[in-house]
């Protein structure tokens, strides 16, 4: 791909603009957008505008030519899809908002649609530097790439949602240093909660509650061992349980004071193929597979519709998979009850039965004739 140059501007406006997502450039094509529009889309863009001309990672365009809040939202949405393509395999991509302090030390909030990602930014932003509300992407190196995009912002009467620039809602810029990850927060809203709250979050809680707001996990090196890595390298994560938005910049300040050493986390990296050729109970294709502690596993799925599924098993579970190898069912109960002994109470077979189910069920393990 040859390096974008500048086209000429038509009545002193630009027929492009340049936004850095990422770290990697889109170039938001402008032709034939009325003048007055280039002007609300270059402003709702100011966070991550550079106006020099640069290599060009993907191009979009608003549709239709002319704005509307649907417009600038579906141009936002463009943008973003764009720039995690672009990093997919590259970085650790997570579906987050994100603030910094003025050494540039980074606190990534993760949390599903409707935990409140853009409005505690809006919030926290204002004493802190506005990193992202949409998607944070981090380094091997535990690196932070900014994507300081438009928020959207529900207008007064509540029925539509319009592109603000950071700098309209009055957020703060980015500190003139590096950014790096100093904390991971999986945001749980609450809205009848009492007191807003940070609490550590055991590492297969986090790994349940990260896994599916990452985009492109599968992509990368040891996708489970990496994000493991970057969770437990400041720290481990924390949970913040809060009401209203207001209540948590007492406990980030306190959070940003206070050091976050590396927890050590044991995880050990498990045979992520399928067994093959083998009668009997053999596991299934997985994308990646650790065991954290407490002898848990966590395994890393790709369904038949390309999506990415987590799944977390504990009890007998572990032992039933990896010695899923072609076994017969006699040969589970022996793995079973020589890692746990016989059950209380209970018969081994049924026990073996029933994890062996759930585990077929959920497609890790297959029985073939």
């Amino acid at each position: 791909m040859s390096r974008e140059q500048p086209l000429p501007s038509r009545a002193g406006e630009a027929d492009h603009l340049y936004v850095d997502a990422l770290g990697v450039t889109v170039r938001i094509d402008l032709d034939g957008v009325p003048p007055a529009d280039r002007v609300s889309i270059g402003e709702a863009w100011s966070g991550a505008r550079h106006d020099e001309a640069t290599l060009a990672a993907a191009i979009v365009s608003p549709r239709p030519r002319f704005l509307s809040d649907e417009t600038m939202s579906d141009l936002s949405t463009q943008v973003t899809l764009s720039a995690l393509s672009a990093r997919r395999g590259d970085l650790w991509l997570v579906h987050a908002g994100a603030i910094a302090d003025d050494d540039g030390r980074v606190v990534l909030f993760s949390g599903r649609s409707g935990m409140g990602k853009t409005t505690l930014m809006s919030s926290l932003a204002r004493d802190y530097a506005y990193v992202s509300d949409e998607s944070v992407g981090v380094a091997p190196d535990g690196s932070v790439l900014p994507y300081r995009k438009p928020l959207s912002i529900v207008d007064g009467a509540g029925r539509a949602k319009k592109q603000v620039s950071p700098r309209g809602l009055g957020l703060r810029d980015l500190p003139p240093t590096p950014l790096r990850l100093h904390a991971v927060v999986v945001l749980d809203r609450q809205p009848r909660s009492t007191e807003a709250a940070l609490e550590p979050l055991d590492i297969a809680d986090a790994v349940a509650a990260i896994a599916p707001q990452c985009s492109y996990l599968a992509e990368l090196p040891r996708p489970l061992e990496t994000m493991i890595g970057h969770v437990s390298a400041v720290g481990g994560a924390l949970r913040l349980r809060y009401a209203e938005a207001a209540d948590v910049l007492p406990l980030i300040r306190d959070l940003f004071a206070a050091p976050r050493p590396a927890s050590r986390e044991p995880i050990v990296s498990q045979r992520a193929e399928a067994t093959r050729g083998a009668s009997g109970f053999t596991r299934t294709p997985v994308v990646d597979a650790v065991t954290l502690s407490g002898a848990r596993l966590a395994l890393l799925r790709r369904t038949p519709d390309d999506e990415t599924t987590i799944h977390l098993v504990d009890g007998i579970g572990p032992v039933l998979w990896r010695a899923a190898d072609g076994a017969s069912f006699d040969d589970l109960v022996a793995a079973a009850v020589h890692a746990h002994g016989e059950p209380r109470g209970g018969d081994a077979r049924d026990a073996v039965r029933a994890a062996l189910t759930a585990l077929c069920d959920a497609g890790l393990i297959a029985e073939r004739p």
